[in-house]
């Protein structure tokens, strides 16, 4: 259904060449294990809930869904630069970036205008999974997601790592002109970082009361568990899903040019036949 309420149905090719008649679905991280519950295919036990009819029992639809949190402190400074990668962290591969937004003054560069600085880690390849489910069976209506950041205890852990990075970048003589006052105190918005930097749970306090999304979803239809290794839906003829709801894993950065790729790879691997 489309957003002025139209409906819309896929026929495959019924003739002797239907082997080659499929449908793909790519609505995204969110958008496809949606449609597939919508369509009867995931849980037995979740579809009953909604009176979806039963087409496949797949119980992995909806599971093992990811996102990077980041967590962040934003203060008030007169510089102002576009968002960049500060840095990778060996150990962890976590990544620490910045970026400016605009408060007030003039909207051409001006040493009076306003920005709020935002300098966050973000987690690489994080190793807490969580669920999706519908919330009703209207498709135009988002799903229930609950990503269950930090239950992995390492997840914590490295995001404390990634915060005391971001403390001792504060306190570097490069970053002492990214202040709106003329003294090196950050005039903080939000919450600052805590006084003592070597309390694990206060920095891990930060990582929870700052925690955010910079919008990389992936899994629900995972390959190896719902999808198998040419991306068709185990159980399932003639439906593909190409998406980043088949990634495993993911590094936190920008999915477009991966997902990309990825139907490239996948429609050349359909034209050649994909015999292997």
């Amino acid at each position: 259904m489309d957003r002025h309420g139209r409906s819309y149905q896929a026929f495959l090719n019924e003739t002797s060449s239907s082997s080659s008649s499929e449908v793909i679905l790519t609505a995204g991280a969110l958008g496809s294990p949606q449609l597939l519950l919508l369509s009867g295919i995931g849980p037995s036990e979740h579809l009953k809930e909604f009176n979806i009819p039963l087409v496949l029992d797949a119980p992995m639809v909806g599971q093992r869904v990811q996102d990077n949190p980041r967590a962040s402190v934003n203060w008030l400074s007169h510089q102002f630069y576009t968002i960049q990668v500060v840095g990778i962290l060996i150990a962890s591969q976590n990544y620490i970036e910045s970026l400016s937004t605009y408060v007030n003054g003039t909207l051409s560069f001006n040493k009076n205008n306003v920005y709020r600085e935002v300098i966050f880690e973000k987690l690489a390849f994080p190793l807490s999974r969580g669920h999706l489910r519908l919330r009703t069976t209207d498709p135009r209506d988002n799903p229930s997601v609950r990503y269950n950041y930090y239950s992995n205890p390492l997840d914590l852990h490295r995001c404390i790592h990634g915060v005391r990075v971001i403390d001792k970048l504060l306190n570097s003589p490069s970053l002492h002109r990214f202040n709106a006052n003329s003294t090196h105190d950050f005039n903080f918005t939000g919450q600052p970082l805590p006084k003592n930097m070597s309390d694990d749970a206060a920095v891990a306090q930060i990582c929870r009361d700052t925690l955010n999304t910079i919008w990389h979803f992936h899994g629900g239809c995972e390959v190896g568990y719902v999808v198998n290794q040419k991306y068709q839906v185990n159980g399932v003829e003639g439906l593909r899903i190409v998406d980043a709801s088949t990634f495993t894993n993911g590094p936190g950065t920008n999915p477009q040019a991966t997902t990309m790729m990825l139907g490239r790879y996948v429609a050349m691997k359909i034209l050649q036949g994909w015999t292997e």
